[in-house]
């Protein structure tokens, strides 16, 4: 975020009491830490206390969007492969060998940043300053209280619900799980507050803070998630048109590429900056803690700067392969799959040169590079043409910067993308399952053209609703790869039965070993071993 976060402090999270001793001379208020009597006065103090309330999901190690923790958690389905060797915790979590014992759970940085939130509501009342834009922290700070509650319900089902500050709370550290559909009309409250007081655009000072187009967005698809589809498609109908001015970018591209960050595609990016606190990391001279975004160094093939820990799944190239392209097109392949993914092009069509990327390496040279990590066990592609598949990740390496070691986190340079975390493309996406869950079947066809018409695809139609929603399972599938979507949208959509058959069909790593218990996260051991009062999750009990 661009907004003030370099003045992260102490979240003015507690009271300070000093007992013990009835002295006059120390019974003071220690003038080196914010206390709710003495914080909350001036608007300068309210921005502060704003950017904390970020910061859990913010961090690219660690947050639940970081590439170390978070995201390879949440691509844990059958378009991503994970070659063996690296992360313990991943390895468990994508073949469902994890527990509630497996390392690197974000259960407990997401309950951080819902009492930030609360902390937040409970003060900023007292705060002196423009009721306007007090309105405005108020639903941003319910919008991101409501994130953090949609996250946890989309990952643990159910799970307690707090919306006091811990210190206020008659059941303080120890309370009972809510039911999962109760954490979800939470959710759709505080979206609601949201939409109601957040601005409509925001300076190019504030990029990256939460807007009204953006609490809508997430409106939306919180309610599809809830299958409260009649409202869903209203809220996100309101996005297609004025006074919001989305669309998707001509290029698919330009929504992982440095250069082309904050275009008209993005609801919400998480913005990062390498230079915050001196190396980008809010202080602290520490090369791999970094703040920046540091995805590309786990993403990026073997040779490039990165550590190489992550290829497509086999199924995922399948899928793309098999899109049907007008005659006469200039790309043989859905227009997505060169952006997602490194391949030598002379393996399969011809008319285009092939790429050199990172100081003009050759697809062949990464391919040879990778060999050593690959031998390890990796998807087997299908053929095409009668020569094997071949392909690397593309999507969010830093493959413009054709330099050597581009995707080293290492070098802050390359630390300055964005994290698409919600674009114009999903809304349409949902919006078409809404409809096509209405009957709304004209609605729905709309707005998968648009998605189909910038990936190149021939013209189709769709017969009835049924048909329709295949047609969004797919363009899912293919619109955002590694994009963390693919295993919540098989939650939606089918029982753990269906799931696990679609992992055993498409040769997912562990895929014999998922269970029902496995549509969600188990309650990490941690918090049932000190909160005396919440139950491990029925499925996992």
């Amino acid at each position: 975020m661009n907004f003030s976060i370099k003045k992260y402090t102490v979240i003015a999270a507690s009271l300070l009491f000093l007992g013990g001793c009835k002295s006059d001379f120390l019974d003071r208020t220690n003038p080196n830490l914010p206390i709710e009597e003495t914080y909350w006065r001036i608007e300068s103090d309210a921005q502060s206390a704003m950017a904390t309330i970020y910061s859990p999901i913010r961090s690219q190690m660690s947050g639940y969007y970081g590439a170390y923790g978070g995201y390879q958690t949440m691509n844990r389905a059958d378009d991503m492969w994970f070659l063996s060797g690296e992360e313990a915790f991943t390895w468990e979590y994508i073949n469902f060998l994890n527990s509630a014992g497996t390392p690197e759970s974000d259960f407990g940085s997401l309950y951080n940043g819902i009492n930030r939130a609360n902390v937040f509501l409970k003060n900023i009342p007292r705060v002196s300053m423009d009721e306007n834009r007090k309105k405005e922290l108020i639903g941003e700070a319910s919008f991101l209280r409501g994130m953090y509650y949609f996250l946890l319900a989309a990952n643990y089902g159910d799970v307690p619900l707090r919306l006091l500050p811990t210190d206020d709370d008659p059941d303080g550290a120890s309370k009972p799980s809510a039911a999962e559909a109760e954490v979800w009309k939470q959710v759709v409250a505080d979206f609601k507050i949201a939409k109601n007081n957040l601005p409509l655009t925001r300076s190019a000072a504030e990029a990256g803070r939460i807007t009204k187009g953006a609490a809508v967005a997430y409106l939306g698809k919180a309610l599809v998630y809830s299958k409260q589809y009649a409202e869903a498609e209203a809220e996100l109908k309101t996005l297609l048109t004025a006074p919001y001015t989305y669309d998707l970018t001509a290029n698919f591209e330009d929504n992982f590429k440095e250069t082309t960050k904050l275009n008209k595609e993005s609801v919400w990016e998480i913005v990062y900056d390498s230079k915050f606190g001196g190396d980008g990391n809010w202080g602290v001279d520490c090369a791999s803690c970094a703040m920046g975004f540091v995805l590309p160094n786990f993403a990026g093939p073997d040779g490039t700067g990165a550590w190489f820990k992550l290829m497509p799944g086999a199924a995922v190239v399948r899928d793309f392969i098999s899109e049907e392209r007008p005659v006469g097109s200039d790309t043989r392949f859905d227009k997505r799959m060169y952006t997602s993914f490194f391949w030598k092009y002379s393996d399969y069509e011809t008319g285009l040169t092939d790429g050199a990327w990172f100081g003009n390496q050759s697809f062949d040279l990464m391919w040879s590079n990778a060999g050593p990590k690959r031998q390890r066990g990796e998807p087997t592609f299908p053929a095409i043409d009668g020569k094997t598949g071949r392909f690397l990740i593309k999507k969010y390496t830093n493959f413009y910067r054709n330099i050597s070691g581009a995707n080293s986190m290492y070098d802050a340079a390359n630390r300055n993308n964005n994290l698409r975390v919600f674009r114009f493309a999903e809304v349409l996406l949902l919006h078409a399952e809404a409809c096509a869950k209405n009957g709304n079947t004209a609605g729905a066809a709309s707005s998968l053209k648009r998605v189909r018409d910038r990936a190149g695809l021939a013209n189709k139609t769709w017969a009835n609703a049924d048909e329709l929603m295949k047609e969004v399972i797919k363009q899912n599938e293919l619109e955002f790869f590694f994009e963390g979507h693919r295993f919540f949208d098989l939650k939606r959509w089918y029982t753990p039965v269906q799931m696990k058959q679609i992992f055993v069909d498409n040769k997912k790593q562990g895929a014999n070993n998922f269970q029902p218990k496995h549509y969600y996260l188990p309650i990490p051991e941690a918090e049932i071993n000190t909160n005396s009062k919440i139950q491990q999750h029925p499925l996992w009990r």
